[in-house]
């Protein structure tokens, strides 16, 4: 049996104090771990549960899409590290029973590894297999996708098992998340939705929808599940094949 660390503790400036209650006022659920900070010295120390933490890091790379904190992008991504190393020391002391009933430290996070394919303008395939944490939220995962065909990360998105109505099942939607609802009552939102909580299985395959406007469909298939020998939480880019299409054509080619 596996065990985390019961619970995480550690000091922030009262910078990185300011950025987590911004995080709160954009959905990060930790008001009350907030409240409870204790003042030592010039800093500030903030006990989590591995989860709660684990959920707050989803948050603070959410926050990254915010206008009102474009300015003050490196701080955001200095915070966001600290998090996860945090995570990362809580996972190496994690510790389980081996078959002789002895303890051995493990890590214990692992890789779902996605093939993402879209269709450009000119009928061609392009294809980007990605290496991502399981523990990464729907949001996170939908960052990364963007990233990796050269997309700004600057509209609303979905990702559905089908995009036709009477067939759809799944859906999870950014609409959910900021307030203005969906028009799916089963709809669920994608921040604090896991990628391991819809890709159960190998094989499983959902649409990724950004953008409603000019309605780029992107399709997610897992092709592979892996333990990580190592604590990385970096998404990567494994294989490119095909040229992404271009978001925002010249005007000559919309014409």
């Amino acid at each position: 049996m596996r065990k985390h660390l019961q619970k995480i503790s550690f000091l922030v400036n009262k910078k990185e104090l300011a950025l987590l209650e911004e995080a709160c006022d954009y959905g990060a659920d930790s008001e009350e771990i907030l409240e409870k900070v204790i003042k030592e010295k010039n800093k500030y120390r903030l006990e989590f549960l591995y989860e709660e933490l684990d959920d707050l890091a989803g948050f603070i790379a959410s926050c990254a899409n915010h206008e009102a904190i474009q300015e003050h992008q490196e701080e955001w991504d200095a915070l966001s590290d600290k998090i996860e190393n945090f995570l990362k020391l809580s996972e190496k002391m994690s510790v389980f029973k081996n078959n002789e009933g002895t303890m051995e430290s493990s890590c214990s996070l692992r890789y779902f590894i996605f093939d993402v394919s879209v269709i450009n303008r000119e009928n061609k395939k392009a294809v980007r297999r990605i290496q991502i944490a399981e523990t990464k939220s729907l949001y996170n995962f939908a960052k990364v996708i963007t990233q990796a065909f050269d997309f700004y990360f600057d509209h609303c998105f979905g990702f559905y098992d089908n995009l036709k109505k009477p067939e759809m099942k799944e859906a999870y939607e950014l609409f959910v998340d900021i307030g203005e609802g969906s028009t799916y009552s089963f709809a669920k939102g994608v921040k604090k939705t896991k990628i391991s909580k819809v890709f159960k299985a190998v094989g499983k395959r959902m649409i990724f929808l950004f953008d409603y406007g000019d309605g780029w469909q992107f399709t997610v298939e897992l092709k592979e599940i892996c333990q990580a020998e190592k604590w990385d939480l970096k998404p990567k880019i494994l294989e490119s094949i095909g040229d992404a299409p271009l978001q925002y054509p010249p005007l000559d080619e919309e014409i």
